[in-house]
């Protein structure tokens, strides 16, 4: 499918637009820094700092980032090597992921300290001064990256010393709607698969493929926005939230607790789907919960209204947008075995209408060509952390909502269809045309048509599992006016 003619990718009007916000995507795969577990938004701050240039990098550029990596990015091995430094009254700095805790306690006779925590270095409780938290209050939730250091204090405790985050200084909105104005439309959804990491001018990135590359940025721009993806392997489902943001945290398989998701009774600590923008669990396919009922019902109610409360907690709420990937296999034609049951190979409780009727969509991963390292992006592009930080800052920016209402024409559909249609329709147009110029065919054909198909694929699986939603008829029907 293709809704537009071959278009050239533009690199030197990006580099003209966005100047220092962009980068040659052709430097992170040559430094190898995602491959040892660095995020790209860490990774191309730290290319553009130490090495900055473009193509890929020399021997002599790779050396020197090896260098720089050996010093500063520790291992968990090196603990003891830093402990000792420490005491002997030298200052370490390192760059890493750093969280602050505050630990309560009814019984407690004195106001607790907050703790930072670094996991690369297995350290919990680390002094930090009140200052730093209150300069960067995201230490509190997700933990941001930055250079460290520390020191130590004469009764042994590590304390931080110093806090610089890696983070853009500015984040204009304004200025992002104006770059937008000097793009066409598939030269700047073009810019938006390039800066996810992916290489645009790929013959195998088709139009309908790129919509469904571009519908995994959907949770980040829209705040509460609970979506699946099913896809054969290799697709790169998870990629982009790996290395687009600390806010965006990633967990794979394996058994989820109610104390990580919610809340930890023991600590009072608010867990993941409180601290985070978006919750992204991989493999599903395998992913077994501590308590399911407990679990699922807390969940529906969470995806339902974006508040939840456990053992007799206060409720909270959270615009965390929830997101499940799962591997499917497919048919010889490329195709789900059963595209009205497509939840079919998932855990029980997705075939559960009430849960499975509060996600907004399923995109069709299926869609979506493996990934092979030619089709890794190669175009001067938009650094990931400024590409993160700028579709997060455009969460609460009601005017594209408000357009979708004001254009889009419901025939049939439920209002659970409608709200759902209507938050992915928001979510293209933050994506496609962030300055909001579009004409009524674009708006159909790049925002509403695909919102309701990912919706209709839930719609779908609903008709095929439960008679109640056969009354209502299986096809969703909307346009633009």
């Amino acid at each position: 499918m293709n809704f537009y003619p071959n278009n050239t990718y533009d690199n030197q009007l990006v580099q003209t637009v966005f100047g220092t916000l962009c980068i040659d995507k052709k430097r992170l795969p040559s430094s190898g820094l995602t491959q040892i577990g660095i995020p790209s938004f860490v990774a191309e701050w730290l290319l553009d700092k130490v090495v900055p240039g473009s193509g890929k990098l020399t021997s002599k550029e790779q050396e020197k980032v090896n260098q720089f990596v050996q010093k500063a990015f520790p291992r968990k091995d090196e603990r003891n090597e830093i402990h000792f430094d420490l005491t002997q009254g030298r200052t370490v700095k390192v760059i890493a992921l750093m969280q602050v805790r505050v630990k309560l306690n009814s019984k407690a006779e004195k106001i607790p300290e907050p703790l930072a925590i670094i996991p690369a270095l297995n350290l919990t409780e680390c002094a930090i001064p009140t200052e730093i938290i209150e300069q960067h209050k995201m230490l509190l939730r997700q933990g941001i990256w930055g250079a460290i250091s520390l020191g130590c204090r004469p009764d042994g405790q590590i304390e931080i010393l110093h806090f610089d985050p890696f983070q853009i200084s500015i984040l204009n909105p304004q200025n992002y709607f104006n770059y937008r104005q000097q793009f066409t439309t598939p030269a700047w959804r073009d810019l938006l698969i390039s800066a996810m990491g992916y290489n645009s001018e790929h013959p195998y990135y088709t139009d309908e493929a790129k919509i469904w590359l571009m519908a995994r940025l959907l949770p980040i721009v829209e705040a509460n926005f609970h979506i699946m993806e099913l896809a054969p392997k290799g697709t790169g489902k998870s990629f982009v939230f790996e290395n687009i943001s600390s806010k965006v945290k990633l967990v794979s398989g394996g058994k989820v607790t109610a104390a990580q998701l919610f809340i930890d009774g023991r600590t009072k600590e608010v867990g993941l789907l409180g601290r985070h923008d978006v919750l992204v669990l991989d493999e599903v396919q395998s992913l077994t919960f501590d308590n399911p009922d407990e679990i699922i019902g807390v969940l529906k109610n969470y995806l339902a209204s974006g508040r939840y409360n456990r053992s007799g907690f206060g409720e909270i709420s959270s615009d965390c947008s929830l997101v499940m990937l799962a591997n499917i296999e497919l048919t010889e034609n490329f195709k789900p075995r059963n595209e009205n049951y497509l939840v079919g190979d998932l855990p029980d409780f997705f075939s559960e209408t009430a849960f499975l009727d509060r996600f907004i969509g399923i995109i069709p991963g299926w869609y979506i060509p493996k990934f092979k390292n030619e089709m890794a992006s190669h175009q001067f592009s938009l650094k990931m952390d400024y590409f993160g930080e700028i579709l997060l800052s455009l969460r609460y920016d009601n005017r594209f909502l408000n357009y979708a209402k004001e254009h889009t024409a419901f025939k049939t559909a439920t209002v659970r269809d409608e709200n759902a249609v209507l938050k992915s329709a928001s979510g293209f147009l933050k994506l496609l045309y962030p300055h909001l110029e579009l004409t009524l065919e674009d708006y159909e054909r790049d925002c509403l048509k695909p919102a309701c198909q990912l919706r209709q694929y839930i719609r779908n699986n609903l008709y095929y599992l439960d008679d109640e939603y056969r009354a209502a008829g299986r096809e969703l029907d909307a346009e633009a006016i």
